[in-house]
């Protein structure tokens, strides 16, 4: 299964769930791949150290029979890694040139997909030609959505943009509720209106607000390695069980 956790708005959770999503499938046994699609490469920074010669500009510009050259083992058992470096902004405005341009990842995660069970891609908080190698390369999207005012903008853009890249009337997608904060009960409250959309789509597991995954994140660790008995590492262990149990209907 192919996850491109995703959202054209900025602060919302991506890096956090896919960082905790790839070690949380690591320790059930499930060889986890992490693709890191944001310039920024804060997934990056949580599992490797040191200069990255490889990454993943090479990954999607270089031929797909060639991208397994490109994957980087991690300290953590059962994840690997695809990393970022701030040249994959250049990498961005180079791949707009070219044929094809939004299959180039689907293409390279062909060659090595089956090499795992899970792969989790990490997109930029933007809808530009990176995000939409993602949406063409995914099996799910999983769009981490935090309560408030403007929960929803950006959303119905998204799913337009992957239902014409796909060329399908319906992408299947689920939403993540992140950073729920249990005290605010009237945003929450607002926040419930705005979201009954897609009420069908939202998935049970909440990741709630907590200083565990401030601190985690603070520390650039997965959530397991700082702080295995907590809030946050409880929840990302719900958010694991959950999606291995869907099936990927639209």
């Amino acid at each position: 299964m192919i996850i491109a956790v995703t959202n054209v708005k900025g602060g919302v959770g991506k890096t956090t769930t896919s960082v905790n999503l790839a070690a949380g499938f690591a320790n059930r046994g499930k060889k986890t791949l992490l693709v890191d699609l944001d310039p920024q490469a804060h997934s990056t920074r949580c599992f490797l150290s040191g200069p990255i010669e490889r990454d993943v500009s090479d990954f999607i510009m270089e031929r797909p029979s060639q991208a397994h050259r490109f994957i980087h083992s991690t300290p953590y058992p059962g994840v690997d890694m695809v990393p970022a470096t701030p040249r994959l902004t250049e990498t961005a405005e180079l791949l707009s040139t070219r044929i094809r341009r939004e299959e180039r990842l689907y293409r390279a995660l062909a060659q090595v997909a089956d090499d795992y069970r899970v792969v989790i891609i990490d997109c930029p908080p933007l809808l530009g030609i990176l995000t939409h190698n993602a949406l063409m390369a995914a099996d799910l999207l999983l769009i981490p959505v935090q309560p408030g005012v403007g929960a929803v903008v950006g959303l119905e853009a998204l799913l337009e943009a992957a239902s014409e890249l796909r060329d399908e009337d319906k992408v299947p997608y689920r939403i993540l509720v992140t950073m729920l904060d249990l005290r605010t009960t009237h945003t929450n409250a607002i926040f419930e209106e705005l979201i009954e959309e897609h009420r069908k789509r939202v998935l049970k597991t909440i990741i709630h607000k907590s200083e565990s995954l401030n601190q985690a994140n603070l520390a650039g660790k997965p959530i397991y390695l700082y702080q295995r008995s907590s809030r946050g590492a409880e929840d990302y262990d719900a958010l694991c069980e959950e999606l291995l149990k869907i099936r990927i209907r639209h």
